[in-house]
């Protein structure tokens, strides 16, 4: 077994860069802490390599050409619930999918150019057998990743 690995200073300064703003960037982090770029770079893949940070992707929606971003809640009989997330996996702007196990319900997460796009997701969600009824949250424009996401 290896031994655990001691923070310093620049590693907790760079967690909690990261867990303020996720997308700072290596260059950015470098500047601010006075350190190389490569100090950065080698610093935060030992994180990462060392299970101090998890590294996750964030898809710029606007630059994707999307310029909605919605949750859409599926009321399903518990039986229903497994086949109707493999129909809904099939939705090309589906970014994720969960099923909820005590109150038999399937939240997806969607991008859509439009509000039309939205609507014609939405109809094609209502249309699968299964589907007792649809909640849509919608979040139409910028959305904006809130300070904290990053996981340590």
């Amino acid at each position: 077994m290896g031994s655990k690995r001691r923070l310093d200073s620049i590693d907790r300064q760079i967690i909690a860069m990261l867990a303020h703003a996720p997308q700072t960037s290596n260059r950015d982090i470098a500047a601010a802490l006075a350190v190389a770029e490569s100090t950065i770079s080698v610093r935060v893949d030992a994180l990462i390599r060392d299970k101090v940070m998890k590294l996750s992707v964030q898809q710029n929606i606007m630059k994707a050409g999307h310029d909605v971003l919605a949750w859409v809640d599926i009321s399903c009989a518990f039986s229903d619930a497994e086949r109707i997330a493999e129909e809904i996996r099939k939705i090309e702007t589906l970014i994720s999918i969960s099923q909820f196990f005590e109150n038999p319900f399937l939240q997806a997460m969607v991008f859509a150019q439009n509000a039309a796009e939205l609507r014609d997701l939405v109809e094609t969600i209502g249309s699968i057998r299964g589907v007792d009824a649809i909640a849509t949250d919608v979040a139409i424009g910028e959305a904006c990743i809130k300070p904290g996401i990053a996981s340590l």
